[in-house]
């Protein structure tokens, strides 16, 4: 888990955003929520859980958290393997399940994204 948090330290820092330390998120109900790794690029958070496994039980905690914080959320899964159910609530949920070896281009491709989207608005 260490080298996952560290590579999206880096990558966050890179991209310019705001690494939340510690990794917390007041949510709408004003209950507390931890991340594994949260960073701030202006109003958007784009908060990450890191789990070995990712089962039905890690998607129902990380989408509760989700939709009480706002935030774009993501499950590091460090097997890369999830199960049918699991990968049908990261659909259904909106969740994007990243495995290890996705883990460092994470904030890259999003700038790619913003300035593919700028160029073309131009």
């Amino acid at each position: 888990m260490y080298y996952e948090r560290l590579a999206l330290e880096v990558g966050a820092n890179v991209a310019g955003f705001e690494v939340l330390k510690p990794p917390r998120m007041r949510g709408a109900s004003g209950v507390d929520h931890s991340f594994t790794f949260a960073a701030a690029d202006g109003d958007d958070v784009y908060a990450f859980d890191v789990c070995n496994e990712v089962g039905e039980v890690e998607m129902i905690r990380t989408y509760v958290k989700k939709m009480d914080t706002g935030a774009k959320t993501f499950v590091i899964c460090l097997s890369g393997r999830l199960n049918p159910k699991a990968q049908e609530l990261a659909k259904c949920y909106g969740i994007e399940v990243l495995g290890p070896k996705e883990v460092g281009d994470f904030f890259s491709k999003r700038i790619s994204q913003k300035v593919g989207a700028y160029m073309t608005t131009r």
